[in-house]
């Protein structure tokens, strides 16, 4: 089940832009995220100032697990073209969706701290995400660089669904 919607999600990035006419210089860029949410990113421009962003995640929280984050995002120049090319604003919203376990509890045999097991507990979890902030196109060579907060709120199976609003990262992408 995770692969095969990791596989959807993967085609469904790389399959949906069809114009070759953007002001971002670059169609797609793959790479990471290093934040609360880390792990693979793929962002896809389908038009003039439009993107799409996937975000692949494992072992997110203090949990082991994955998430596969969707997002649909805005890009505007942040300063004038004659001043700084390169920089955009963006922001936009989306929702992800994950899955994994958690230890709970020792639970130790013979009343040793030593010898017993971590009881294990499974969840999964959905929520809807935003995500605002500013990236920069290195104009001699193929990289982005990019700061985001994505606010997102958690509905889960877990009993601890969360409000999650510092959800920052540095994101850095190959483009082509």
């Amino acid at each position: 089940m995770r692969h095969k919607t990791l596989l959807i999600c993967l085609f469904i990035v790389f399959t949906l832009g069809v114009e070759s006419s953007f002001s971002q210089d670059y169609k797609t860029g793959i790479g990471l995220r290093g934040g609360w949410t880390s792990g693979l990113t793929v962002k896809h421009f389908i038009k003039e100032g439009r993107a799409i962003e996937g975000i692949f995640s494992s072992g997110w929280r203090r949990w082991q697990g994955y998430q596969i984050t969707a997002l649909y995002e805005i890009h505007k120049p942040a300063f004038t073209k004659d001043e700084v090319k390169g920089f955009f604003w963006f922001y936009g919203g989306g929702a992800h969706l994950g899955g994994g376990y958690k230890y709970e509890h020792w639970h130790s045999n013979s009343g040793s701290n030593y010898v017993g097991y971590w009881h294990k507990h499974g969840y999964n979890s959905f929520g809807v995400d935003l995500i605002f902030g500013l990236e920069y196109k290195i104009e001699e060579i193929p990289v982005t660089l990019g700061l985001d907060v994505k606010p997102f709120f958690e509905f889960a199976t877990e009993p601890d669904a969360s409000f999650g609003f510092w959800d920052s990262a540095l994101s850095i992408r190959f483009v082509f």
